[in-house]
């Protein structure tokens, strides 16, 4: 796909956290920029802070195309008591840009890699894409100098990648150009999440012989609607009794959520299963028979896209979501699954009335699931999309329509 005379860019990608760091976006990250320099001859550089386990995560990566520096130290927020932190991730950043030859910067996060973004456009002239996945507006639309900071950056960017329809409309929303956004949801490997027999050994360390399974994947959040769930599956068990809860996943609620199944009755048919490395995840997905989050809004915090959505339809199953946020693209209602209202108990427990006593329909559902995921997210379409916004970027600032046709076609080869 690579022309002979394509010589590659060289990326800057600043955010603030990266994998192993749980959450979608940052399997997301991860999956544009490990594939994009594996599939072209381009280098880009992950500029982001330590998390648990990254000593172990960047080993594993191999050769010199993908490179992660972690000092990069992000802000809690744009209060004035933390500005001054932001000079030594602007300083590194400088002096990478000057040093390594940086012909693109890509910006995942608003506080501080768009503003520091900003400041190396407008005094070292080097473009940028800035990310939005939906949250990034409604988390500061109610704090005026945050609003009006996130604006700038939005407004100056080169372009701005949209990762689901409900981000494009946000940034619609506060006025940016539709011409100057590009939509690029994440995608799903469906070699790596595909259907199998379920795992005997995890069947018998969770005693799910005989049971019907409902699977949540996710941080234990009061936004992941786990709560919503528990109190379905009490008024469900009653005629659904061989059905059992499994959460996966750790975070702040766990405990609440442990009180909460025990208060309805119901701790005997929940399994906290804790915290699930990535790579054994793909056999959790197939223990289930209904893959469930109700996702929902949270003091302006919402699910963006939903990963877990699509990677539970690509191993067959049917999904249910939360009408919040991006899950219109992750989720077809009806076809691979439903998006109910959240915090809705009423309907989920129409809808797990409907689901789980049909064999049929669970087939359905999770055979249309299987298709749209296999045929609809390609990570190789959003790559080649991220990568040729990236050379009409590079091509518009250099000016010229001879560079503009040489990227392109550098794309197209």
């Amino acid at each position: 796909m690579n022309a002979t005379n394509d010589l590659g860019m060289n990326i800057l990608v600043m955010t603030d956290q990266y994998l192993p760091h749980a959450g979608g976006s940052r399997v997301y990250y991860h999956n544009l920029y490990s594939r994009l320099v594996d599939a072209y001859p381009d280098r880009a550089t992950i500029l982001t802070k330590k998390v648990p386990g990254w000593q172990e995560f960047d080993k594993s990566l191999t050769g010199k195309s993908l490179r992660i520096i972690r000092r990069f130290q992000p802000l809690p927020d744009l209060h004035a008591e933390h500005l001054p932190k932001i000079v030594f991730p602007l300083f590194d950043a400088t002096l990478r840009v000057l040093g390594r030859g940086v012909d693109i910067v890509h910006s995942g996060d608003l506080y501080p890699p768009g503003v520091i973004s900003l400041w190396l456009k407008h005094f070292l002239g080097v473009p940028f894409l800035a990310f939005c996945h939906g949250e990034d507006i409604t988390l500061t639309e109610n704090r005026r100098h945050q609003r009006g900071v996130r604006n700038r950056i939005y407004e100056r960017a080169d372009g701005v990648i949209a990762a689901c329809e409900f981000a494009r409309q946000s940034l619609l929303g506060i006025g940016i150009p539709e011409d100057r956004i590009v939509k690029i949801t994440p995608g799903v490997d469906w070699q790596r999440f595909a259907p199998k027999a379920r795992s005997e050994a995890l069947v018998r360390r969770y005693n799910l012989q005989n049971q019907r399974v409902l699977l949540t994947v996710a941080r234990l959040t009061p936004r992941k609607g786990h709560a919503t769930v528990l109190r379905a599956l009490a008024r469900v068990l009653p005629d659904e009794p061989d059905t059992t809860y499994l959460i996966v996943g750790t975070g702040p609620q766990a405990e609440p959520l442990r009180r909460l199944a025990d208060e309805l009755g119901i701790a005997h048919k929940v399994r906290f299963v804790g915290y699930v490395p990535e790579e054994e995840l793909v056999d959790y997905y197939n223990l289930c028979d209904v893959f469930v989050m109700i996702n929902q809004e949270q003091d302006g915090d919402i699910e963006g896209f939903g990963m877990v959505f699509l990677e539970a339809n690509a191993v067959g199953k049917p999904v249910i979501g939360g009408r919040s946020g991006g899950t219109a693209d992750s989720i077809a209602h009806g076809a691979t699954g439903y998006r109910i209202v959240p915090d809705n108990v009423d309907e989920l427990v129409g809808y797990l009335r409907l689901v789980l006593p049909s064999v049929e329909l669970r087939r359905q559902l999770g055979d249309e699931g299987l298709r749209r995921a296999r045929s609809d997210f390609s990570w190789s379409t959003r790559v080649e999309k991220l990568r040729e916004t990236s050379l009409e970027v590079l091509a518009r600032c250099r000016g010229g329509k001879n560079s503009r046709k040489a990227s392109m076609a550098s794309t197209q080869a």
